[in-house]
């Protein structure tokens, strides 16, 4: 019976917890859909914008982990007008009248709806980040940080423990009591170095924050509370002004995210105690055992799918749950009002699955915030004609995405030539011999270092394959590896030489060396098949192309392009 309490304990302290922390779930829209309205292409009517591009653009660079170079750029842009021409097969198909679709861009419209609340209401009275914040921030964004916390569940707790810390009890001995370890245990509390954007926000700015060797006052993360010891950090020595310039525009996006996640939760905090809300512990306990019966059972590996696939989780939980189950209430306009299992079934769609098996309460209270913030949209008149202009344009996206997933299906196909041909290219494949090699490679650091290992071995006080940090290649491509490439075909077979590379010294023993024809019929073979499930898609977009009005404005193009280039470079020489 304890564990029974326990466990409800959990779900509920979660589903509080995810009303205050995290985001709606939907990209920031703005109150103007285009602050740049020039066309940049037009494809059968339909206008891309420079604003469009370039919104679209940062996703493209931060998914992809790319820098902003003219060939990205040209690469997004196509992108871009293939995804219009498969929106229109999309429609003409009527795939538009699938439920899936129907149920996604409700979701679609709902979540713009609810962004723009937010977005007036709190996110378009932020500053725009200054340089020195930027600076700061792209610096932390190289640094890590070797950290061990303190957790708890409790606000009391969390200042009681800190209590005891300031009164002279030793962090690790501290670690023992919270963490009730049966016997001394060092790592309690260990968490080991992170990164300033791989972990919770609040939890990454206090443990920058902190000197290291020191602990912070008890803070607040969507997870609980901490107190955090940073017990070093490692700081990149060398940060060149280049790099930062090329990154300036992602680390501004992630900066004026995190200050929107961390200000933002203010805001949704005051938004949600204004409303009463009340979880209904048995309700939620019991969609918890439904969800963990149906994952050991119904599906046993689940997992959140494509809009275009059959979504077997959220249709098979449809079948087994009273959509008119009361999971919370919350008070409207002085009137008690329900979050149903309907609701969060939902939003569902769009949440991780795996969350809403391990914490299911703040699953529940993820959904609940994207209901009620679209609601009180609905009531402030924020689905308006800027709803609707960013509605039009996510669902183009949407049907793009599910002709795309629809399309890609099939892996049976057969693939064009030419689709081959470009992809040899591509890879580098398309020259006709290539060397392989087998090959040791022992990286020692520097010159004199190398030198010595070498003697070493050719005297027989070492032996090459016990040897520590010994690379052994065999079969490589040697176009795959270019800072070895020219050492491993030059050198001497079965001998053993010092080269250097650019990142440093080391002692090369070349095994073999062949020279092949790569338009052999495995490596085309190996290509062939990886393109396979995009083959249907690659024939219907040339024949879209075929047949639809583009016109691309070049011109406009290189002039933004060059805009930026030129703004990088000026700030290069400040």
């Amino acid at each position: 019976m304890k564990n029974l309490h326990l466990q409800k304990a959990v779900l509920v302290t979660a589903f509080f917890l995810s009303l205050i922390f995290g985001a709606t779930g939907c990209g920031s829209a703005g109150a103007d859909i285009d602050v740049d309205p020039r066309v940049l292409a037009t494809v059968d009517g339909h206008d891309i914008t420079v604003s469009w591009f370039e919104q679209t653009y940062i996703n493209f660079l931060i998914q992809t982990g790319g820098n902003d170079t003219l060939e990205n750029r040209s690469i997004h842009l196509e992108n871009l007008i293939d995804g219009v021409l498969l929106a229109g097969s999309f429609e003409q198909q009527r795939l538009d009248s699938a439920q899936v679709y129907r149920r996604t861009a409700l979701r679609e419209e709902k979540s713009i709806i609810a962004e723009r609340y937010f977005d007036e209401e709190f996110l378009l009275a932020l500053e725009p980040p200054t340089e020195e914040e930027l600076r700061s921030t792209f610096a932390r964004s190289k640094d890590q940080a070797v950290v061990r916390h303190l957790y708890f569940f409790s606000p009391v707790d969390a200042a009681a423990s800190w209590e005891r810390l300031e009164s002279g009890v030793s962090f690790l001995d501290e670690a023992q009591r919270v963490y009730q370890t049966a016997i001394f245990d060092s790592s309690a509390g260990y968490l080991g170095p992170i990164k300033y954007f791989s972990v919770d926000d609040a939890f990454a700015e206090t443990a920058f924050s902190t000197p290291a060797g020191e602990y912070s006052e008890p803070i607040r993360s969507r997870f609980g509370y901490h107190i955090i010891l940073v017990e070093d950090r490692y700081q990149q020595p060398l940060i060149t002004e280049s790099e930062y310039q090329t990154k300036k525009n992602g680390i501004s996006s992630q900066f004026r995210l995190r200050k929107r996640r961390l200000e933002g939760d203010q805001f949704v905090r005051a938004f949600m105690e204004d409303l009463n809300v009340v979880a209904q512990q048995n309700a939620i306990t019991a969609l918890n055992s439904l969800l963990q019966d149906f994952a050991n059972t119904v599906n046993p590996r689940p997992r959140i799918v494509q809009p275009t696939e059959s979504r077997f989780e959220i249709d098979s939980l449809h079948l087994n749950m009273n959509p008119e189950t009361i999971l919370a209430t919350y008070e409207w306009d002085g009137e008690l009002l329900p979050f149903t299992a309907g609701e969060y079934l939902f939003w569902l769609e769009d949440l991780p699955f795996q969350e809403a098996l391990g914490r299911t309460a703040a699953s529940v209270g993820r959904a609940m915030r994207n209901e009620l913030l679209a609601k009180a949209g609905q009531e402030r008149g924020y689905d308006d004609a800027v709803a609707d202009a960013l509605l039009e344009r996510e669902l183009l996206l949407l049907q793009a995405r599910m002709m795309r997933d629809l399309l890609r299906q099939d892996k049976t196909a057969d693939v064009p030539a030419e689709l081959i041909e470009r992809a040899l290219k591509a890879k580098g494949m398309d020259r006709r011999q290539q060397f392989r090699g087998d090959f040791n490679w022992l990286p020692t650091g520097t010159e004199a270092e190398a030198q010595l290992v070498k003697k070493a071995l050719v005297e027989g006080r070492l032996s090459i394959e016990k040897v520590s940090g010994l690379v052994q290649e065999r079969d490589r491509l040697l176009m795959d590896i270019p800072e070895l490439a020219q050492h491993v075909r030059n050198a001497p077979i079965d001998s053993l030489v010092v080269i250097g590379t650019g990142t440093g010294w080391g002692v090369l023993n070349v095994l073999s060396l062949t020279l092949i024809d790569m338009a052999s019929e495995d490596e085309r073979q190996l290509v062939e098949d990886q393109l396979r499930p995009l083959a249907q898609e690659y024939a219907l977009v040339s024949r879209l192309r075929e047949k639809a009005n583009i016109e691309v404005n070049g011109a406009l193009f290189d002039q933004i392009f060059n805009v930026e280039q030129l703004k990088r470079e000026l700030r290069a020489t400040e």
